[in-house]
């Protein structure tokens, strides 16, 4: 019996705390153009999604095309929300796979998650990822094993005169069958695929207050680059009083990320700025990055 009792425990904490990171299509709705376009928000739960409070952190997020039987990476980003316009009608894939900690570093999901989406021309595609998100299965799941759990409490409380224990306060209840609500369209951040490399996103965000004393420095890339014309000065960490920092320079395949690491803690209590240099960053046709890749952040006290 006790045996029992301790499985369906396990069961109700399984099925009721378990929160996983999942990718859905949230709609569609009229675009410009003959093309069509998907636009991507991620939210850290059904709560934020419902309350339409995009993820306030950094996510790695890929677009790619189906290809034959391959899909093919097109664009990547780190930023929680964003669009990428002047896609051919077809199959697209959005996939993400790690959110990134204060320090800059990737934190892998539990499993990497994704959607598969058709593009129509004229049309806009929107996609959402929720990063700790309850499904309705797992809920009726935990409903279905707190019933069971119920019935045998009740009974080994009778057989030993115990008191029942007190029901759970009605929150609990409405918060576990939280409904979410669709997101009024809002006017999307238009990124348009382009020849010529551009950034989609860095980190840390601008006007960020870092706590981090060696904080990495990350840009991310349209597309892939040449890496042997990536020189160790391609990015520039200054101080507003013009010190450079210094730092060692990497190109992450991988993500199609340049980082930034510093070789030492970044002073306190100062605002930081960040450029990326056009002319080491080159795609494999020669083409330089497209327009300034340069923002600030401060340090903490």
């Amino acid at each position: 019996m006790l045996g029992l009792r301790v499985g369906v425990a396990a069961t109700v904490m399984v099925a009721l705390a378990a929160g996983c990171a999942t990718v859905r299509e949230a709609g569609r709705h009229p675009g410009t153009g003959d093309l069509g376009a998907i636009h991507v928000a991620a939210f850290a739960d059904d709560d934020a999604r419902g309350a339409g409070h995009p993820f306030d952190g950094a996510v790695s997020g890929v677009l790619e095309r189906q290809s034959g039987r391959q899909w093919i990476p097109i664009f990547r980003s780190i930023a929680p929300t964003w669009t990428v316009a002047s896609l051919e009608p077809g199959r697209y894939r959005v996939r993400f796979d790690a959110r990134l900690d204060p320090r800059g570093a990737p934190e892998a999901l539990e499993r990497p998650v994704g959607k598969i989406v058709k593009v129509h021309p004229g049309e806009v595609v929107d996609v959402e990822l929720i990063l700790d998100h309850v499904s309705p299965a797992m809920v009726a799941a935990g409903a279905a094993a707190v019933v069971v759990a119920a019935v045998l409490l009740h009974r080994w409380l009778d057989d030993h005169d115990l008191p029942h224990p007190p029901l759970p306060p009605p929150e609990v209840v409405n918060a576990a069958f939280w409904v979410t609500l669709d997101l009024a369209n809002a006017p999307p951040d238009w990124r348009p695929v382009q020849d010529a490399p551009l950034v989609t996103s860095h980190f840390p965000l601008e006007g960020d207050l870092v706590a981090a004393r060696r904080v990495r420095v990350l840009f991310s890339l349209s597309e892939p680059i040449d890496p042997s014309r990536l020189g160790s000065d391609a990015v520039s960490v200054s101080t507003a009083a013009g010190e450079r920092l210094p730092g060692r320079v990497s190109w992450d395949p991988n993500r199609w990320w340049i980082v930034w690491e510093p070789a030492t803690d970044l002073p306190p209590g100062t605002e930081i700025t960040a450029s990326l240099d056009p002319g080491q960053t080159i795609d494999d046709d020669g083409l330089p990055l497209t327009g300034p890749a340069s923002f600030r952040f401060r340090t903490v006290p």
